[in-house]
């Protein structure tokens, strides 16, 4: 199959599921924004995944090329009915492009925290909670698009991951994150030194945390990933 993947930089990238996708034999093209994202063109792609990245779903009316993504969304979801998948931004923009809203969270969720499953659902089949999970994020979805259903939720945050329909699925959290592309994210300038500005010393131990954890979130990717897969057969 072949995959767009829309990053915010070259450095977030799909990290722990590229592997995944390598295995599969899946063809993955990534388009940077906002320099690429222009330049989509959905006809030539299967699937469609949206990451995270720095930016909040309302400066669309500030930022044109954010407003051009979206419709890119829009045009993935309502009209070619696309298999999508989000990630922490692109999580809030598929709630948004689906009817739903995102605001300022009330509180910031940054660092390994937990999620608990909404019942037996089959995005985290096999899976007992609470759930290893790599967040941050200052917005959330505070209201959810109709149709969709909640599949996870944290004590902060409750829409952790959202299905809509038989196609689209996303979860708040970054999947994608594993010590590596942690590391990958330290090249961007200023990264580390906004983590320590969240957590504080906390920072010294994320990297060790990450690795501790690692078999779950292995895990984690691994049913996420089969999920999204099921839906090009749904």
């Amino acid at each position: 199959m072949r995959i767009l993947i829309i990053q915010h930089s070259d450095k977030e990238h799909a990290g722990g599921f590229r592997p995944l996708f390598a295995r599969d034999g899946h063809e993955i093209s990534a388009c940077i924004a906002p320099d690429e994202i222009g330049d989509v063109d959905l006809s030539h792609f299967d699937g469609l995944w949206v990451l995270g990245g720095p930016m909040q779903v309302w400066q669309a009316d500030e930022l044109p090329w954010l407003a051009r993504e979206i419709e890119v969304i829009r045009d993935a979801v309502l009209v070619r009915s696309m298999p999508c998948f989000g990630i922490c931004l692109g999580h809030q923009l598929l709630a948004h492009v689906l009817g739903g809203s995102v605001s300022q969270a009330h509180q910031s969720e940054v660092g390994l925290l937990h999620v608990e499953k909404s019942g037996e659902v089959a995005m985290f089949s096999g899976l007992s909670g609470p759930l290893p999970c790599f967040q941050w994020h200052s917005a959330e979805v505070s209201r959810l698009p109709e149709g969709a259903g909640i599949l996870a939720r944290s004590e902060q945050c409750a829409v952790q991951a959202m299905s809509w329909g038989q196609t689209v699925s996303s979860v708040q959290f970054h999947a994608e994150i594993d010590a590596a592309t942690l590391a990958d994210w330290y090249e961007i300038d200023g990264c580390e030194e906004m983590l320590r500005q969240e957590i504080g010393s906390s920072a010294d131990h994320v990297f060790g945390k990450l690795t501790a954890a690692e078999a779950d979130l292995t895990r984690i990717r691994a049913s996420l990933y089969r999920h999204w897969l099921a839906g090009f057969t749904r």
